[in-house]
C-alpha cells in the first residue's frame, strides 16, 4: 500500500507550481547583442578596405593608362608604324597584375607563392617576358595596352622553358594574333570575389554565435531544470541544439538587416555626430554600431518572442508584457556596453554584456533549481501527509 501511495503524484492544492524558465526568459539577446555588433563592425570594416584599395590600385592604373595612350596617340600620329612604347605596355601589364595580386587574386597565370611575392617586390618575374598577344608590327595601336599583355617563361640562353619563342613559332618575326585579356575586369572581379567571401564570413560568423549563445543556454537551463543523468544531458543537448538552431537563424537575419539598413543608420548617425562638432573616431564608430546593431537585435528578437508566445496561446496584453520586460532589460545592458565601449574602448563593450548576460543566466539557473528543490520537498511533505495512520501514529518520514 505504501508503495501505490509513494508511486502516486501528489500536487499540493495550496501551491501554485511557477513555469519552467525557458530561452526567451533568459535573454539570449542581452547576452550576445554586443558579439553580434563586433562581427557587423568587422564585416563592414573590411568590405570597406577592400573596396578603398581597389579603389585606389583602379584610379591609380586607369591614370596610368590613359597616360600611355595618349603618348601612343602621339606616336603613331607621327609615324604610323611606330614600336616605342612597345615597352610601356608590358610595364602597365605588371602593375595590373602586381595590383591583382595585392587584391588576393591569382593572377593571369598559375604564379607559386615565391613568384607572387616577386611580384609584389619588383613588379615582374625573373625568367618571364611579356609577350604582345597581337603583335605590335601588326597591331601598333595595341602596344600600350597591358590587355595585349601575356607573360610566358623564356630562357633565350636556351637552358629552360622557351614558352615565348614557341608562340611565335620559334620564329621572332613571325607575327601572332589572339584575344585580350580584361584586366580592369579582372581587379573588379578579384574584389568582388574577396567581398564577397568576407561578407558570407561575416554571416557564417552570426550563426556561430547565434547557435553558441542559443546551445549553451538551451542545455545549461534544461539540464538545471531535469537534473543531471545521461538522459537529461542527452535531453538538454536535443534541447540545446533546437535553441542553437534558432539563435543561428536570429544571428543570421539580423545580420543580414544590420548589413543593409544598419549600415546606413549607423552612418547617418555618424553624420548627425559630426555636424555637432563631435570627432568620429573608430571608437565612437564603433559605439554607433553598437547601437544601431543592438537595436535591430532586440526588435527582431522581440518580434520573433510575440510572434511564438502569441502562437502558444497568450493573450496580446501577456505578449506584450513579456516582450516589454526582456527589450527593457536588453536595452539596459545595451546602454551600459555602450557607455563602457565609450569609456575603455577595446573589447570593452563584449566583456560587459556578456558578463551581464552570464550573471542573468547563472541567477536563473540557480532559481531554477532552488525551485526544483522546494516542489520536491513540498512534495514529499504532501505523500507524508497523506499516509494513512496506523495505531494513532504518524505517517513515515521518508
Amino acid at each position: 500500500m505504501h508503495s501505490q501511495i509513494l508511486s502516486r503524484s501528489y500536487i499540493s492544492p495550496t501551491i501554485k507550481q511557477k513555469e519552467s524558465i525557458r530561452w526567451a526568459d533568459v535573454n539570449g539577446t542581452a547576452l550576445g547583442v554586443s558579439l553580434f555588433s563586433s562581427n557587423v563592425f568587422n564585416t563592414i570594416g573590411v568590405t570597406g578596405n577592400y573596396n578603398t584599395q581597389f579603389n585606389d590600385i583602379f584610379q591609380k592604373l586607369s591614370v596610368l593608362r590613359d597616360a600611355a595612350q595618349q603618348k601612343l596617340n602621339i606616336a603613331l600620329a607621327a609615324d604610323p608604324t611606330s614600336s616605342s612604347l612597345r615597352d610601356k605596355g608590358v610595364d602597365l601589364a605588371w602593375k595590373y597584375e602586381k595590383g591583382e595580386t595585392e587584391m588576393g587574386g591569382g593572377g593571369t597565370r598559375n604564379w607559386t607563392p615565391a613568384q607572387k611575392q616577386e611580384i609584389l617586390n619588383n613588379e615582374s618575374v625573373r625568367s618571364f617576358e611579356g609577350h604582345h598577344i597581337n603583335s605590335v608590327a601588326s597591331h601598333p595601336y595595341q602596344q600600350v595596352n597591358p590587355d595585349n599583355i601575356k607573360f610566358l617563361e623564356e630562357h633565350r640562353d636556351g637552358n629552360g622553358s622557351r614558352e615565348h619563342f614557341d608562340a611565335h613559332g620559334r620564329n621572332w618575326r613571325q607575327a601572332t594574333e589572339g584575344d585580350l585579356f580584361d584586366r580592369n575586369k579582372r581587379l573588379t572581379d578579384t574584389n568582388s570575389s574577396r567581398v564577397f567571401k568576407n561578407e558570407l564570413e561575416g554571416i557564417g560568423a552570426a550563426a556561430a554565435i547565434g547557435i553558441g549563445i542559443g546551445f549553451t543556454i538551451g542545455f545549461v537551463v534544461t539540464l538545471a531544470q531535469s537534473g543531471v543523468s545521461p538522459e537529461n544531458i542527452r535531453y538538454a543537448s536535443i534541447a540545446g541544439a533546437k535553441a542553437g538552431l534558432q539563435g543561428a537563424t536570429l544571428g543570421v537575419v539580423n545580420h543580414i538587416l544590420a548589413r543593409s539598413i544598419g549600415e546606413l543608420a549607423s552612418k547617418a548617425l555618424q553624420g548627425v555626430l559630426q555636424n555637432i562638432g563631435v570627432s568620429v573616431t573608430d571608437n565612437v564608430a564603433k559605439m554607433c554600431n553598437m547601437g544601431i546593431v543592438g537595436f535591430m537585435a532586440i526588435t527582431v528578437f522581440s518580434v520573433y518572442q510575440f510572434a511564438k508566445l502569441k502562437g502558444m496561446g497568450y493573450g496580446t496584453k501577456e505578449c506584450l508584457i513579456r516582450i516589454g520586460k526582456q527589450a527593457a532589460f536588453s536595452t539596459a545592458v545595451l546602454i551600459i556596453s555602450i557607455i563602457a565601449q565609450g569609456i575603455w574602448g577595446g573589447p570593452a563593450g563584449i566583456i560587459v554584456s556578456m558578463s551581464i548576460g552570464l550573471i542573468v543566466l547563472t541567477y536563473k539557473v540557480s532559481t531554477s533549481i532552488h525551485e526544483k528543490k522546494l516542489m520536491g520537498g513540498i512534495r514529499i511533505y504532501t505523500i507524508n501527509k497523506s499516509l494513512p495512520s496506523f495505531g494513532g501514529g504518524v505517517g513515515l518520514v521518508y
